[in-house]
Order: C-alpha cells, then structure tokens, then sequence
C-alpha cells in the first residue's frame, strides 16, 4: 500500500470523524423539538395532562426578554385556591416555576402544575430557548438555560417585590437546570429535581455507549472542542451535581428506577454529595421522565411532604 494511499484513508477517516461528530454536537445543540401544538395533543393522549382541568385555569401568556436577546414565552397559571394567595400582598405571594425538559415545552410541565396549584401555589411556566414558542438559540443542557431562569427570577422579583416564596421543579433538562442555577443564584426557597443528570459529560460519555456503540475516544473529545467553537461552553461546563452540593435550599431528587437514558445513579449520587436538606424519591416501574405519571399518588405524597417540611414551614 503506497504512503498516497495511507494518507488518503487517514483523511478520510479523519472527515468521517468530523461529520460523525459535528452531527452528535448537532443533537445537544440543535434537537428536534417537538412543536407546541403537537405537545399539547401528546400530552393529552399520554394522559400527562387534562384537558378540561387545564382550560378551566386562569391563564395569562407573557413575554420575558432573555439576557441574551431573545424572547422567553410564560404562562402564569393560578386554579381558585392559588388565586386567593396570589391577590393577598400582606402575606408572602407563593410561586412555582416549573421547567420542562429536552426536546419539550411548558405544556409538558403541566401534570406536576396541577399538584402546585392544589397546593395553593401559583404556577410560572415557560419555553426553554430553542424550545416551544422562546427564540432560537443553541440548545445548553443547562449551561445558558441557568441564566434564563435567573432571569424569570429577576422578572419576579422586578413584578411582585421581595415578598415572594418561590420553588422551583425541572423535569429531565429542566432538572438539571434547577440545580445548576443553585450555583448563581440563591434565592430559590427549595427545588424539585426529576431525572436529572449528575455531569452533561458523564451523561454524553454513557450515551455514546448505550445508544450509539462509540467509544469516548475520540468522538467525546471532538464533540466537546466543537460544541466549545459552535456554542462557547464545555461539556463539563454542565455538571448540576455541583450545584446542587453548593446549594443551601432543600432539595428533592426523583428518579424513575428503570430510566435508562439517564440512569437514577445519578440522581443518587447527588442526593449522596448534598451535605442537608435533602429527600430522594427512587420511583418504581417508571422509565426516563415517567415517576410522576406511573406512580401518580406516591409522587404527590411526597411532593407534599417536601413541601409542607421545606417550603410551607419555612421561614
């Protein structure tokens, strides 16, 4: 074989690594998201979500302007408990804002809003960027998407003054970016975390393996210089575990114990670095992202028991 040709082969393989790279970078940056309408009507059918529950909310849409020059859109959401906290300005106006996960919107946040309200607890939802009816930007598993919620944060807090209690539930994505804001932001009174993942780069790391038989080396360090050049932050930029551990609000870890897209090791491990304040929910026969709907009543029990220990009776 003539050195020509060796160099030829090694060229070729070399584009082939770059394509083959670039198009994993393109699934954390570029997902296909699932339109807002569609969601709406899986939700539905997946029974996640109610149909006549959910019309008969008061619902206002707004718009928050993200720090990075797009549009955030939110739903604020309040039932005829939640209505009655909300209006009363002498006593602490009670929030929760709920984030959603990959490749989904605010309307898949709504089979954990129903559990809120019953609470009495207005509910703030909205679209990631990149996702449902928010601008378009690189999908960050977390890394910008923290900063987006800080920005909710400063929104309400702009909105309502001071007097604001507010907790915070992110499912899958928006799990990881309810802990990770705990790094920059400390105004949250407790958070709900769901199927979150510990490290983006541990994650990326097993699914490379589990979904698409590739070693780490050397499409995990290809993936992460061109995700670093495409959209400026590292892999390892992501690691919500470090938020949480940083975070001095109480936290809940759920996790489904057949998840294997985002194994519930994770989660454990994060409930094992948090030094206090903290409860795990391991939920049973459930896959990614499915606790809540496989094993309704349970999770709602210790939703509430979270709540009522760290939240209601907190000062």
């Amino acid at each position: 074989m003539s050195g020509y040709l060796i160099l030829y082969i090694f060229f070729a393989l070399f584009i082939l690594l770059i394509i083959a790279s670039w198009v994993l970078s393109n699934i954390i940056l570029k997902p296909e998201v699932i339109d807002s309408d569609k969601l709406y009507q899986r939700e539905i059918k997946e029974g996640r979500m109610v149909d006549d529950i959910y019309q008969s909310w008061e619902k206002e849409d707004f718009i928050i302007r993200s720090g990075y020059g797009y549009d955030l859109s939110c739903q604020l959401i309040n039932n005829e408990i939640s209505k009655k906290q909300y209006n009363d300005k002498n006593n602490k106006r009670k929030l929760a804002i709920l984030c959603h996960g990959y490749t989904c919107g605010k309307y898949s946040s709504m089979i954990y809003a129903e559990m809120f309200l019953k609470q009495g607890i207005t509910v703030l939802t909205y679209d990631q960027r990149n996702h449902g009816l928010s601008g378009k930007a690189y999908t960050s598993m977390g890394y910008y998407e923290k900063f987006d919620l800080q920005t909710v944060l400063d929104w309400c807090f702009s909105e309502y003054g001071t007097n604001l209690a507010i907790v915070t539930h992110g499912e899958s994505m928006g799990a990881a970016t309810v802990l990770s804001h705990h790094a920059i932001d400390g105004r949250v009174r407790c958070t709900i975390a769901d199927c979150s993942y510990s490290s983006l780069e541990k994650l990326i790391r097993y699914q490379l393996k589990k979904y698409y038989h590739l070693p780490a080396f050397p499409f995990l360090i290809l993936v992460k210089l061109i995700i670093k050049l495409r959209a400026g932050f590292w892999l390892n930029d992501v690691v919500p575990l470090e938020g949480a551990v940083q975070s001095r609000a109480p936290i809940l870890f759920i996790h489904g114990l057949e998840d294997d897209y985002i194994p519930y090791s994770m989660s454990q491990d994060m409930y094992d670095a948090k030094p206090d304040k903290k409860e795990i929910y391991l939920a049973p026969d459930a896959k990614h992202a499915e606790s809540c709907q496989k094993n309704h009543e349970e999770y709602e029990r210790v939703l509430n028991h979270f709540l009522k220990l760290y939240y209601f009776e907190s000062r």
